[in-house]
């Protein structure tokens, strides 16, 4: 399968909420970079999909919708061990938007890319 990321993300651990309606559902930050994130879970949603997405680092609320582009669900058991969630790419920002470059930006300054 070719690659259709240009941009390196950034391995970084953020707790994140997420859903369809609303951001009800619990998982991690794995990757982020400006365009998008993956997130580990157990629960996933099928791509193509649009999600409410929130994160809140220690400088404030960050909530975005994103569109699922690829998802692969394992079992809660072997989450740990097993690389399942869901890739996301960034539609567009509902709160936080400033924030979320800067956590991105200061990502690229400490590990290059």
């Amino acid at each position: 399968m070719a690659e259709s990321r240009f941009k390196k993300r950034h391995r970084k651990r953020f707790t994140v909420h997420f859903g369809v309606d609303k951001a009800e559902k619990f998982g991690f930050t794995d990757d982020i970079n400006h365009d998008g994130l993956f997130i580990r879970s157990a629960v996933v949603v099928k791509p193509g999909v649009t999600i409410k997405i929130e994160i809140r680092p220690p400088q404030g609320l960050v909530a975005m919708l994103g569109e699922v582009c690829w998802a692969k669900k394992v079992p809660p058991n072997v989450l740990h061990k097993l690389k399942g969630g869901m890739g996301v790419q960034i539609k567009s920002f509902l709160a936080g938007e400033e924030i979320y470059h800067a956590l991105c930006d200061e990502l690229v300054e400490q590990r290059g890319g």
